[in-house]
């Protein structure tokens, strides 16, 4: 299977936690913690127009000025989603500066407040010096935390002292198109080819629409040209965890969400030897992160947040996951 999904870390493993996750094919981007960003290029995080904030730690949220003061003039609508209390703390960190003369900045930012049984949602305007607007409330049947025709986020509330989310992405499905048979075909790439993936990429794909070819006399369905041109596979999934205690509680929740994904993104912020650090700051060690990915049957692991104390010693972290996880490990 293709995997169209670049995971970049904002920065190295014993740096602030987060990743950038960008689709090499729509070019759309996601976020998921916003630890310090300078590492990251601009135009990277640019793409970006969804954020998962697992919890609110410092180390976690530390970024969101800089993303903020990225987008501040341009005509964004950032969406913001992250653990009960979520919409008062993006609140504060706004009302933290003056915004006297930015009536005609068009940024829109809306902080999502995930409950295990329901959502709820604020936006804030810079037009209107990012006063908050109403919340509103909505139910949440199941894991479901952001759906569009692309993937879908889901998320679990586990325990790191506060609440603290899992986060999974999960694409639709996978189209891609035959070169071959599009060079055979005589068939120009163009924006048909994108309504296409679009139709395809739906959750429920319209195949009796119409396609129109530029420089064909006649129409195809969907159904028909797809036959023909495309590969349509299931999608990836891709996971992930940080900040959570090695508890029953946490792992009765945890290994359902993450079951069989593609890449597990996974911290793993003490070795071995630092196990009782672990317990008491309810973090996971190496071992622990492989142990998981082996229980959930995920087909790659990647480590990341490594506490300081073990700065000499990074390659014991994939030695130590490995004692538990016989797949990839980076």
């Amino acid at each position: 299977m293709l995997f169209p999904w670049n995971t970049e870390a904002l920065n190295p493993p014993f740096g602030d936690p987060g990743f950038l996750v960008a689709n090499s094919y729509t070019g759309r981007a996601l976020i998921f913690d916003l630890g310090d960003l300078h590492q990251l290029a601009a135009r990277k995080l640019l793409q970006a127009s969804h954020i998962f904030i697992s919890h609110a730690h410092i180390d976690h949220l530390v970024g969101f000025d800089q993303l903020l003061r990225l987008t501040l003039n341009r005509p964004r609508h950032l969406h913001i989603y992250g653990p009960p209390g979520i919409i008062a703390i993006i609140g504060h960190k706004l009302q933290g500066y003056v915004w006297n003369l930015t009536a005609h900045y068009e940024l829109v930012i809306t902080a999502y407040a995930v409950h295990p049984k329901k959502l709820e949602q604020c936006s804030f305007a810079c037009s209107d010096k990012f006063k908050p607007g109403p919340t509103t409330t909505t139910v949440k049947n199941g894991p479901v935390i952001f759906s569009d025709p692309d993937f879908s986020i889901n998320a679990a509330t586990l325990d790191h002292g506060t609440s603290c989310l899992a986060f999974t992405l999960h694409e639709t499905r996978q189209v891609n198109f035959r070169p071959e048979v599009l060079k055979q075909l005589q068939l120009a790439p163009g924006p048909w080819l994108t309504k296409l993936r679009q139709f395809l990429q739906s959750p429920k794909p319209e195949t009796a629409a119409i396609i129109r070819i530029p420089g064909r006399n006649r129409d195809y369905t969907v159904k028909e040209i797809a036959a023909e041109i495309a590969l349509i596979k299931p999608g990836n999934k891709i996971a992930y965890v940080t900040d959570i205690g090695f508890t029953p509680e946490n792992l009765e929740k945890l290994i359902p969400l993450i079951s069989g994904a593609d890449l597990l993104l996974c911290e793993a912020a003490f070795l071995d030897s630092a196990a009782d650090k672990a317990r008491s700051s309810r973090h996971l060690t190496a071992s622990q992160a492989g142990e998981i990915a082996r229980r959930a049957g995920v087909k790659r692991l990647k480590l990341f947040h490594f506490s300081p104390r073990h700065h000499d010693l990074e390659p014991d972290f994939y030695r130590e996951a490995a004692q538990y996880f016989s797949g990839p490990i980076s």
